[in-house]
């Protein structure tokens, strides 16, 4: 079974705020290019089992998807997609949210993105979320790494941080995204030493040298179990992804430099992930 573990949707439209326009447009990145997303997403996601949908609160980058818009869309195929909340710790009701989400919404895990919600990983408004998270068996998937955003810390989405937080919670399902790119090398020192911290490979196939190099340090440190399919739609889509990691070592032509093996790239691809976080299978 295929797994898309990290899939967005949003209406760019209504749920892009100024700052967060300002700042796709510094970067040259187009939203008209992704088409209608809620369309395209439920088509391209079909290359996929299962997927996992999300949008994001973040108010401090002008992230404003609500939480319904996201669950009423996997409610068109609940057959094979699975709505995880965003939460913003900086919102006030906050909590009142993940309730509603969880309790109401059908959520059946959380994302949270601390360098586009302006909070560090170990704030106590997050150690709230957490506490509920074990109380209920939600996973979180957390956005590690680098991004466009602008205005708030880099710094909060070292992965080095959420070695602290899987210490206060040994039993917090954790997915580190992007394999906490261009700081890989942390990411895989977290995830291999707390039993229920992963990663996820999304939005990295199309940066092949470096995301050759992630991989052969995933290998080395025998760390691929940890490892997590997923894509980033609609910055990519499922299949895109999937090509792409089976592409993986074509950067490498007739160097001599080590192979990732295909028997690793196949094991990310079919990852027992929904027994490994948890989740349930939406096809029973």
């Amino acid at each position: 079974m295929i797994v898309d573990i990290h899939t967005h949707v949003f209406r760019p439209e209504s749920d892009f705020g100024p700052k967060l326009q300002a700042d796709l447009l510094r970067c040259g990145v187009e939203p008209a290019i992704w088409g209608d997303v809620a369309e395209r997403h439920l088509e391209t996601t079909q290359a996929a089992d299962v997927a996992i949908v999300f949008g994001l609160q973040a108010s401090a980058t002008d992230w404003n998807i609500p939480n319904e818009y996201v669950a009423a869309h996997v409610g068109r195929a609940a057959d094979r997609l699975l709505f995880f909340a965003s939460i913003d710790p900086v919102k006030p009701g906050y909590m009142e949210e993940l309730e509603k989400c969880h309790q109401q919404l059908g959520a059946v895990g959380v994302k949270m993105a601390p360098l586009y919600q302006n909070v560090h990983p170990a704030d106590p408004r997050c150690y709230e979320i957490y506490r509920y998270c074990v109380k209920h068996g939600l996973p979180i998937l957390f956005h590690a790494g680098t991004s466009f955003v602008s205005g708030t810390p880099l710094d909060y989405s070292r992965p080095v941080h959420f070695d602290a937080v899987a210490v206060d919670f040994p039993d917090l399902r954790m997915i580190l995204a992007h394999l906490g790119h261009p700081w890989e090398g942390e990411t895989i020192a977290v995830i291999r030493r707390h039993a229920n911290v992963y990663c996820d490979v999304s939005a990295l196939y199309y940066r092949p040298w470096q995301f050759y190099n992630a991989m052969r340090l995933v290998v080395e440190y025998k760390a691929e179990k940890k490892v997590l399919f997923g894509s980033d739609f609609p910055f990519t889509t499922t299949a895109g992804s999937i090509a792409g990691l089976r592409d993986l070592n074509h950067i490498i032509g007739n160097s001599g430099l080590p192979i990732v093996p295909a028997e690793v790239i196949e094991g990310i691809i079919y990852r027992d992930t929904l027994t490994l976080l948890g989740l349930p299978d939406p096809r029973l």
